[in-house]
């Protein structure tokens, strides 16, 4: 579960200037003494801290100069080492008994107990900054920062890629896929969304009709083992042993270790068994293509093939309509992004039989017009995370951008997103996209036509 203050921005920045400080002070020991017991540092290479200390220390000036004051109580830095920093202190924190307790207060469901925090004249949070490596909370605080050291050697160090998928999964010519993004932080908004499709699911069920899941990638913060299992598949709305597919996409936070725990235990979870461990998978019917990509193995890019399997993919099936699926961003009216993706589609792009292209990344509900050779495509990364609804967002739209879901959840004083997801329905004629929120509205609705 996520704690408020690993999430406030000026906290992390200075645990992470506290963790840089003191592994720079362990080397600065073993340069001085032939030999030194320094606990679950001792047996990490001098080579290994040296990295992480660099890495902080430019991680900290990076984002130290793009603060955001909209960020300060829900940060998810894409920061590899700052979420790496986020989930060993989450580990530490919950290993220390009594050091948790229920935050009524927060977007997160515990808090540390040493540490109520204080509200600025805007009702925004400050937490005691250097709290966290106090043997107040911590007994010994030395393993969150080998914990950090070890995470950042397994990002560097990452798992084999799992390969292209060698079929297709069959799917009806009237299936219904449920797409969401971002949803793996186990918030109690989040768990919202899960139980939302399940209402959606349960009509499926009775209606007979079948149905697939898919998430659009990240598990926070770094796709560690406990975060797959605590936030992500203890809420998955599929349950197991049901004839409903689901399928997950690689996100730029599940490689944040490596990607190890993406393979090892995502898609080890017997509901994930048609994507059969692979990264990349296809769903098709008579009608439709889905093309699942992983655009984080390599960030932002399409590696190890992927690129020539999509023209495969196109060449095999020219009666197809084509969707495909990622986590990073085709294009963005809000962020320059999807530059490097549509260059390696160039071709595929030029032919325009890519009839929509669905992700996440980025925590907004957005619905594109035609460009870039893709006839439909919508940013659905509003599954799982608070993001500040930003009032200098244009009005009218900026161009191309078709929709934009800016409802401010509940009544508090802090102009949080409202969470949802999409609903797609197939048949021979057209696909309909049904936007659903966490309260289980349809706020909005896409007709593609074949």
């Amino acid at each position: 579960m996520l704690i408020s203050q690993v999430l406030n921005m000026d906290f992390l920045l200075a645990a992470a200037e506290d963790t840089r400080s003191n592994l720079d002070d362990s080397l600065v020991e073993r340069r001085r003494r032939t030999s030194i017991d320094q606990g679950p540092l001792t047996h990490i290479s001098t080579h290994d801290i040296r990295d992480v200390v660099d890495e902080l220390a430019r991680a900290h000036r990076a984002s130290a100069a793009t603060a955001s004051v909209k960020a300060s109580e829900m940060w998810m830095p894409r920061d590899p080492i700052l979420a790496i920093l986020q989930t060993e202190l989450t580990r530490a924190l919950h290993a220390q008994t009594g050091s948790l307790i229920t935050d009524t207060e927060g977007l997160a469901s515990l808090r540390i107990a040493a540490d109520p925090g204080t509200r600025d004249a805007e009702r925004r949070r400050a937490f005691g900054k250097f709290e966290v490596t106090r043997p107040k909370i911590f007994s010994d605080p030395r393993w969150v920062w080998a914990g950090v050291v070890i995470a950042w050697h397994r990002f560097k160090n990452k798992a084999p890629f799992g390969g292209l998928p060698q079929q297709a999964v069959r799917i009806a010519d009237d299936a219904r896929v449920v797409l969401l993004g971002d949803w793996g932080s186990g918030l109690p908004r989040a768990q919202a969304v899960a139980k939302r499709i399940r209402d959606v699911l349960d009509e499926g069920v009775a209606d007979k009709r079948e149905q697939h899941v898919v998430h659009l990638g990240d598990v926070y913060y770094t796709g560690a083992k406990e975060e797959y299992t605590d936030n992500f598949l203890a809420y998955w709305p599929v349950r197991p042993g049901e004839p409903i597919g689901s399928y997950t996409i690689c996100g730029n936070h599940d490689m944040y270790r490596g990607g190890h725990d993406f393979y090892a235990t995502a898609l080890t979870d017997p509901r994930f068994d048609r994507q059969a461990d692979r990264s990349v998978f296809a769903l098709k019917n008579s009608n439709w293509q889905f093309l699942g990509l992983d655009t984080a193995y390599e960030d932002h890019q399409l590696s190890n093939g992927q690129v020539e399997w999509v023209h495969e993919q196109l060449s095999a099936a020219a009666n197809l309509n084509t969707v495909l699926l990622s986590h990073h961003q085709g294009w963005s009216a809000y962020e320059d992004a999807g530059a490097q993706l549509r260059a390696q589609l160039a071709d595929v792009l030029a032919t325009e039989r890519v009839d929509a292209w669905f992700w996440g990344h980025e925590h907004r509900c957005l619905t594109y017009d035609a460009q870039h050779g893709v006839g439909f495509a919508s940013c659905l990364g509003h599954g799982g995370v608070p993001e500040y609804l930003i009032a200098q967002d244009p009005l009218p739209y900026p161009v191309g951008l078709r929709y934009d879901y800016r409802l401010k959840h509940g009544t508090g004083l802090e102009p949080w997103n409202t969470f949802g997801f999409a609903v797609i329905e197939l048949n021979a004629r057209d696909m309909v996209v049904r936007y659903i929120d966490e309260r289980g509205v349809e706020h909005h609705r896409e007709h593609l036509q074949r």
